[in-house]
């Protein structure tokens, strides 16, 4: 008897949770507009219970924010919230670096060279579906590392700063040779794992994450 995959149907809250999270990373959804269920179920053609649920999903992840008259608006970053999220990366992924360069086998680290090798393509490229490549190529960077580190509690707190982090990453290629930096500074941390030197790989790991801040910064003051 042969064996078939049935692929179940993507459920109406994940379509929505996808499609308004793409959107405010991507910039479609501009911080503090307003968001109205009943409008997006017309949208949709669905009823507003999925988009509830959805939009309770992403108040979680922070990319929401609904106040005390159950008002919704598109999160709205301040520079004390850029610095408290990546000071806290800086101190977990710094230390998912020193754990993953000990521990992880020689497979592993060549995977995380393969995201930065398969980065290298979508350089300088102009196009919007390659910009979208890079920085899938970088989240991957940054997760297997965190994947790697074999430590479940590391995990679960970078998880919770999952969306808030992939927003600002999307938002820090803007400038001019960013992605050069970036890649460099990947090709560093590398390196040193590749060594198996955890003290210099945790190092450069916060020393790329403190860059990451300086710039944002920097588009945040001129915004």
């Amino acid at each position: 008897m042969n064996t078939f995959e049935i692929e179940k149907p993507v459920r109406y809250y994940e379509q929505v949770y996808n499609s308004i999270r793409e959107m405010i990373v991507q910039g479609v959804l501009k911080p503090g507009d307003k968001i109205f269920e009943a409008k997006i179920a017309r949208e949709f053609n669905i009823s507003r219970s999925p988009v509830r649920e959805a939009v309770r999903a992403l108040e979680k992840e922070g990319l929401l924010v609904i106040d005390e008259k159950s008002r919704i608006t598109v999160y709205k970053p301040t520079m004390k919230d850029i610095e408290d999220i990546y000071e806290c990366r800086m101190a977990l992924e710094s230390l998912a670096a020193r754990l993953t360069t000990r521990l992880a086998s020689g497979q592993e680290i060549k995977r995380i060279e393969n995201t930065v090798l398969n980065s290298k393509r979508y350089l300088d490229a102009a196009d919007e579906q390659n910009r979208l490549a890079l920085i899938t190529e970088n989240t991957q960077f940054h997760d297997l590392i965190t994947k790697y580190s074999q430590n479940r509690r590391l995990k679960k707190q970078l998880r919770d700063l999952n969306s808030l982090s992939h927003y600002y990453r999307v938002l820090n290629f803007q400038g001019e040779n960013r992605e050069w930096v970036v890649f460099n500074e990947h090709q560093e941390i590398l390196n040193f794992m590749k060594r198996r030197d955890e003290e210099k790989a945790a190092f450069m790991m916060r020393k790329h994450l403190e860059t990451d801040l300086t710039h944002l910064k920097e588009i945040f003051a001129n915004q």
